[in-house]
């Protein structure tokens, strides 16, 4: 089992300059602390998200690191000309000095794809397009592609990857996709409960030896979940309950205002009521490992991108919590 972290960065309601300059002291931890790689998502028109260009965070990341991996959960192709993502994954790839993990999807919200002029209804063909061009810009030199939303000709690929294949990520809840990951080396991420994470894990792994590949070069198989430790179970549902309450807000907030039903993903009304599920994790570290090994042994899953800092958590509150789970849970999964 291998850990990192997944964030929103949604936001706080302290000032976005500080709000990002606290995140990017985290990111420095998080290395410190052994966590594998930092994940962001991207999120536009909305407070689930205060910096809807993760490239640029990622980029500023990479100037205070050194070992920690970086990477999107997820770029939203639709949302940008191929040859762009190409490029910047080529800086980013440069500028980490090969720590680039790119994530990639259509995107979750008609809504933000819609303010961006492309109607959720476009949004999965755009994506098939987007990620075949992407998948050739980074190992071809030029990149030629006629399709029904793009049309590129001989178009050079100038700045090139440090990793050869760079990783390209995806976060799915199908079988069909599950398969797909598994055919093109992907690593995959579950975006379900975890009693339904084993059938694609399972699905995934059937694939990978079907290919003639060995269990032991498998990539990431893995879920995001949102976990609060402290030293106490009482001071930790006492952070994530109050938290929740924003980060609940900065979620809602784009569906709600144009009247739109939710997406199933919040399983209940407050963060203890997602904990009472065993979806979510609050309290303290031996709950903890107890509840990664529930998840690693229900779901067959290899890796954990953890959502340390949501809604009005402070910096010195997911501090605390990043460092009580690495040396007091990640230990125990260590080999």
């Amino acid at each position: 089992m291998r850990f990192g972290v997944f964030d929103h960065n949604d936001a706080s309601g302290r000032p976005p300059a500080r709000q990002i300059a606290e995140r990017l002291d985290l990111v420095q931890a998080y290395e410190r602390l052994g966590y594998r790689a930092y994940h962001m998502a991207e999120h536009h028109g909305t407070p689930l998200g205060i910096t809807p260009s993760p490239h640029l965070m990622l980029a500023a990341a990479s100037q205070r690191t050194h070992a920690l991996r970086l990477g999107t959960l997820i770029s939203i192709l639709p949302l940008y000309h191929p040859l762009r993502v190409i490029e910047e994954a080529c800086t980013l790839d440069q500028l980490t000095g090969g720590r680039l993990d790119l994530g990639v999807g259509r995107g979750i919200s008609p809504i933000e794809t819609g303010f961006h002029g492309v109607p959720g209804d476009q949004a999965q063909d755009r994506f098939n397009e987007a990620f075949e061009i992407l998948r050739a810009g980074l190992t071809a030199e030029v990149v030629d592609f006629h399709g029904k939303y793009y049309q590129i000709d001989g178009a050079p690929v100038v700045t090139r990857p440090v990793q050869r294949p760079l990783p390209l990520w995806y976060g799915t809840r199908t079988l069909d996709r599950a398969l797909w990951c598994a055919r093109l080396a992907m690593p995959m991420m579950a975006l379900v409960p975890s009693e339904r994470v084993r059938p694609l894990t399972d699905a995934y792994r059937a694939e990978w030896a079907a290919q003639g590949r060995a269990e032991t070069d498998l990539p990431p198989l893995g879920i995001t979940r949102s976990v609060v430790v402290a030293d106490t179970n009482e001071a930790a549902m006492a952070i994530a309950n109050r938290a929740f309450v924003r980060f609940r807000s900065n979620f809602e907030h784009l569906w709600r205002r144009f009247d739109v039903p939710l997406p199933a993903v919040l399983s209940a009304d407050t963060y203890e009521g997602i904990h009472a599920t065993g979806h979510f994790y609050a309290g303290d570290p031996a709950g903890a490992r107890a509840w990664v090994a529930r998840h690693r042994d229900v779901g067959g899953i290899n890796y954990m991108a953890l959502e340390l800092c949501f809604g009005d958590m402070t910096a010195a509150e997911t501090l605390r919590s990043a460092e009580l789970f690495a040396t007091e849970v990640m230990p125990a999964f260590a080999s």
